[in-house]
């Protein structure tokens, strides 16, 4: 299983011209990658116009397959032709589902979640995206810090999260953490917790000599109903 985190920063206010694109390229033209599709979202803190995307294929060749068979497609060129100027700046990488069962309930360790499979949460859904920097060896040093914390047995820790994945390709020593909220509200009352819950702390603490740097951003689930598999239409 390799999953893909691919990021397209939109031109300033380009990004309502980018959905609308979407709507207008009909339902089947990206199946082969859409069947991949863990979801597709806009950024609500951090870059602004920014439409991040993860995909879970089966392998490199899997995703080498699916996502250039779409290019040579006579009927995707008015499409890409209007999508294409939207974009100021595109990044990918590959990303591992961790190897801890609590962190990744839905990828990986035997799970295996795929859009065929339906929603699995509700259309009004705030999402956290943690990504955690480390020098080289943080990222083993991160797993161990979560067992040696008990954070598996921590409803704290474990509030909201359904995706935990580490980064092989790209940028690399990153471990990134997805959380999903019914609402702003509990996601704000959910930082508030952790603050003070004595395991995470810890767990942070463990870590600081190996941690780079540190980014949390909102994402909002994509509008287009075959963009977000993931959340009830």
């Amino acid at each position: 299983m390799l999953i893909e985190y691919r990021a397209y920063t939109l031109h300033l206010g380009a990004e309502e011209l980018f959905w609308e694109a979407q709507r207008e390229r009909g339902e089947h033209g990206l199946r082969a990658i859409f069947e991949r599709l863990i979801g597709s979202f806009a950024t609500r803190s951090g870059p602004t116009d920014q439409i991040v995307s993860l995909y879970r294929y089966d392998s490199f060749e899997d995703w080498h397959t699916r996502l250039y068979g779409i290019y040579g497609q006579a009927r995707l060129q008015p499409y890409f032709r209007v999508i294409r100027p939207l974009i100021a700046r595109q990044e990918s990488k590959f990303l591992l589902p961790a190897p801890l069962p609590e962190l990744t309930p839905h990828w990986g360790n035997g799970h295996d979640w795929l859009p065929a499979d339906g929603p699995l949460f509700g259309a009004d859904s705030v999402i956290e995206q943690t990504t955690l920097s480390f020098a080289a060896g943080g990222v083993p040093a991160c797993w161990d810090a979560f067992r040696q914390h008990a954070l598996g047995d921590d409803p704290v820790a474990l509030n909201g999260v359904f995706a935990t994945f580490n980064s092989i390709a790209g940028a690399l020593n990153e471990v990134l953490i997805y959380r999903r909220f019914a609402n702003l509200a509990a996601l704000l009352e959910h930082r508030q917790q952790l603050r003070r819950s004595p395991a995470w702390t810890s767990f942070l603490r463990s870590l600081a000599p190996l941690t780079v740097a540190s980014d949390m951003r909102l994402l909002a689930p994509s509008r287009v109903t075959d963009m977000a598999p993931l959340f009830a239409d």
